[in-house]
């Protein structure tokens, strides 16, 4: 059986060097070397507790014996006339006692029934009428740790109508006969602690102590490597204490190994983007050029969609600028403005589907004259990725049964709130994704879907300090998917 022993280490390699071998320098003991003698001292201290009255009881009862033997003798003496006794006889019960002095009170007097040589004084005088459990608990320690040669007078019950019967006597058997049976008790209670210590030993460890070092030495090994999905605990299915917290400890490991997993490939997306906007500003940039010639061509539809293709190459290479310039997941701080929604409806859908290609309509129901403050650039993206969703919604598994293809726009006023739904009569959003809607990167459900769009339209309202949701009551698939934005209506004073 090996004792647990855990040292923590330093990250600071000198100094925990040193810390380390002052501790390995240290005399250690592990948990069960600790609950070992933890649990010998606790079972010696009970047995001490009923140590001390046992090596008492026992002395009293040696000294009751004597009493039984001198109350015989008196009778015996009591019963002959004393002329009868020799004093050969007498001293044969004094021997049989173990007695120098067997004095009879009776009727106020005190008789001396036998003698032998009388002592020059007594140390100590007992009497097992009236002892009290500390008086007893006293004299047993005196006679535990009497000197040779000391004597004892005890008293008790007397025959034939007497008051007491003395007896003096030498205390040097009872101190003999008590340390024997002292020892004795002792060594029985060692026995008894060694076992009941060994088996509450074997008990705690198979019961805690191994399981405590299976669950500490997988947070350390796991600790080395928090990325290695490999090294998380596996439950033992008990129902203890332990057992639930290696389930509690396995789901923490496997919530941080997804979590830091997320966040490398998090960082490294962060440094892709970061390269793939600097080419793609390049690219941007010559594109933009060319986009300027379109101007000089006579064409009407050329003339129509120039001014746009500028505008949203214009709107790209700002974007892709910011994202170098900040570098970070975050967006720059919104610069709200009025704005006219019903013009920026139509560039959005302008932007996701130009008039005259595909089958989807865009069905703008924003009042002409609607206006809101917002930042313009931030809220066409908001709309420009909600209507993207429902686009490929539509493209993929078509609009719901008895209706036509298209995305509807909407906005209402509603006291210092503008309300903004964009809704489409696809399939609808699947209950398994509702529940992370906004999450990054866990509710596209397309081939090849980032899981972005929807994360970023909720932070860019966020930041507009409004609210965006999918509209409970269009939560059936056979209705489509309607989301819900909430923004605070600013006055121009308020704005400035």
């Amino acid at each position: 059986m090996r004792d647990f022993i855990t040292v923590n280490q330093q990250p600071d390699a000198g100094k925990g060097s040193s810390q380390l071998q002052r501790l390995r320098g240290r005399p250690r003991f592990g948990l069960v070397t600790r609950t070992l003698l933890s649990v010998i001292a606790f079972v010696m201290a009970a047995e001490f507790i009923i140590y001390v009255p046992l090596v008492a009881n026992f002395r009293d009862n040696w000294l009751r014996n004597r009493l039984s033997a001198a109350y015989t003798a008196t009778l015996v003496l009591e019963a002959a006339p004393r002329a009868m006794v020799s004093a050969q006889l007498s001293r044969q019960l004094l021997d049989s006692v173990g007695a120098r002095i067997i004095v009879l009170q009776a009727h106020g007097t005190r008789q001396i029934l036998a003698a032998t040589s009388l002592p020059p004084a007594v140390d100590e005088f007992y009497d097992l009428r009236r002892a009290t459990f500390f008086q007893q608990l006293a004299s047993t320690w005196r006679t535990y740790f009497a000197n040779d040669g000391r004597v004892l007078t005890v008293f008790g019950a007397a025959p034939m109508g007497g008051e007491a019967i003395e007896v003096t006597m030498d205390e040097g058997p009872a101190r003999a006969a008590l340390h024997v049976v002292a020892a004795r008790v002792l060594m029985i209670s060692l026995i008894v602690s060694a076992l009941v210590a060994a088996l509450a030993v074997v008990t705690l460890h198979l019961m805690v102590l191994r399981p405590m070092r299976r669950l500490t030495t997988n947070i350390t090994e796991f600790g080395a490597d928090p990325e290695n999905a490999d090294r998380i605990i596996v439950p033992s299915g008990q129902t203890h204490e332990i057992g639930r917290a290696e389930e509690a400890l396995a789901t923490m490991q496997d919530t941080l190994v997804r979590e830091l997993t997320q966040k490398k490939h998090l960082a490294a997306l962060g440094l892709a983007v970061a390269k793939i906007n600097h080419d793609l500003r390049n690219m941007l940039a010559s594109a933009q050029l060319l986009s300027d010639r379109l101007a000089n061509v006579t064409d009407p539809l050329a003339q129509r969609l120039a001014p746009k293709l500028v505008a949203t190459l214009d709107r790209a290479i700002r974007f892709c600028q910011a994202t170098l310039t900040y570098g970070r997941a975050t967006d720059e701080a919104p610069k709200p403005r009025l704005m006219d929604l019903h013009t920026a409806v139509d560039e959005a859908g302008e932007s996701v589907c130009p008039s005259g290609i595909g089958r989807i309509a865009i069905v703008n129901k924003v009042p002409s004259d609607f206006e809101l403050w917002a930042d313009p650039e931030q809220l066409f993206r908001v709309m420009v990725n909600l209507m993207r969703n429902g686009v490929e919604a539509l493209d993929r598994a078509g609009p719901s049964r008895g209706r036509t293809a298209q995305i509807v726009v909407s906005a209402q006023s509603d006291g210092d709130d503008a309300i903004i739904e964009i809704a489409d009569t696809g399939p609808g959003v699947p209950p398994s994704v509702r529940a992370q809607l906004f999450t990054p990167f866990s509710s596209s459900s397309r081939p090849g879907g980032s899981g972005l769009g929807l994360a970023i339209a909720a932070d860019l309202v966020r930041a507009h300090g409004g609210s965006i949701e999918l509209v409970p009551e269009a939560e059936d698939e056979s209705t489509g998917a309607a989301f819900r934005i909430t923004l605070p209506q600013r006055r121009p004073a308020e704005a400035a």
